[in-house]
């Protein structure tokens, strides 16, 4: 089985922690479309996040995948399927409203709603079926770069680092339309990311939030459930989809690193059922506990006080890694 080419880590764990990491006197309201400072800024360097931004950015990568593979004397055809999937959908529900909750859940085994049960196929199979063993080796190492050389000594555990030039062609394409990700490694984070990480453990100290988590979690419970909090909520959901394609189908079975990986789809169809039991009720009480509204308030109150301390430097260090166009 081939690796699939790593992403660098862009604004969205950025933009994670500051919606995650609310902190506020909670005494006002926050209109549907009011933005903080913070986000408006990570919008700026790193992207919007909606689908229409992700799929542009898609088209990039497989041009210049397409190009670099060239170069090297292949024929790429990108799977269209990529950007498909990511471009909006009018008839798609909201994320995270009463529709969205009712019909795909959370969004982890319905695979965001897009889903249509089809089994993916790769577009360069005709291609790669006139080559000769070697000569599809060359391809993926042209495409994702020569497979690392495993020291049975080191720690498996262990982080590894990557290195976008170790990733072929897939990895310069990933550089080049990610180079912004440059951005979060400078110095000029690194202080206002660890005040983040506190303000983050200390959230649910906010008055607001802890009275509409408190009011969240006897809604939940009413309903049969015990979780910590809406994160811990959907987190469960997560947690099981990722067990399952941790484990083999057969348990039985012994693994083989080539072979393609199947989940046990009788255990996928009984998560998907809890998924979709569990987010309604989740959506239900947060929203009668006026949780996001509290959530939103002191996350407004907490980016307006980081930008005022980071702000300067934070726009300092985008103007010196925004390339130049």
């Amino acid at each position: 089985m081939r690796r699939s080419p790593a992403l660098p880590v862009l604004a969205a764990t950025v933009v994670a922690l500051v919606l995650a990491g609310c902190s506020g006197d909670g005494t006002s309201s926050a209109s549907d479309d009011e933005i903080g400072p913070l986000s408006a800024f990570f919008e700026k360097v790193g992207g919007s996040y909606e689908e229409d931004d992700a799929a542009k950015q898609q088209r990039e990568m497989d041009e210049i995948i397409a190009a670099c593979m060239a170069e090297q004397g292949f024929e790429y055809t990108a799977d269209e399927s990529m950007t498909m999937g990511m471009a909006a959908d009018e008839d798609m529900p909201e994320w995270n409203s009463k529709e969205y909750a009712e019909e795909y859940g959370y969004g982890a085994t319905t695979s965001g709603g897009m889903d249509d049960g089809e089994e993916w196929v790769d577009p360069n199979a005709d291609y790669l079926a006139t080559m000769s063993e070697g000569e599809q080796a060359a391809f993926y190492e042209a495409l994702y770069g020569a497979e690392p050389e495993v020291d049975p000594d080191a720690d498996p555990d262990a982080a590894v680092e990557y290195n976008w030039e170790d990733g072929g062609c897939s990895g310069k394409a990933s550089h080049e339309v990610y180079e912004q990700g440059q951005l979060w490694e400078d110095p000029a984070f690194e202080a206002m990311f660890e005040e983040m990480n506190t303000v983050y453990e200390e959230r649910l100290d906010d008055p607001a939030v802890r009275k509409a988590l408190t009011e969240w979690s006897s809604c939940m419970a009413e309903a049969g459930y015990d979780f910590e909090d809406p994160q811990a909520a959907q987190n469960s959901i997560y947690d099981e989809m990722s067990a399952l394609w941790e484990a083999p189908a057969d348990p039985e079975a012994e693994l083989d690193p080539e072979a393609s990986f199947e989940v046990d789809e009788a255990a996928l169809e009984e998560l998907k059922k809890k998924e979709l039991a569990l987010a309604p009720v989740d959506f239900a009480c947060k929203e009668a506990s006026g949780y996001e509204e509290a959530e939103k308030v002191a996350q407004l109150a907490l980016e307006k006080r980081l930008w005022e301390k980071y702000g300067d430097q934070l726009e300092a260090a985008a103007a010196k890694h925004t390339p130049a166009k």
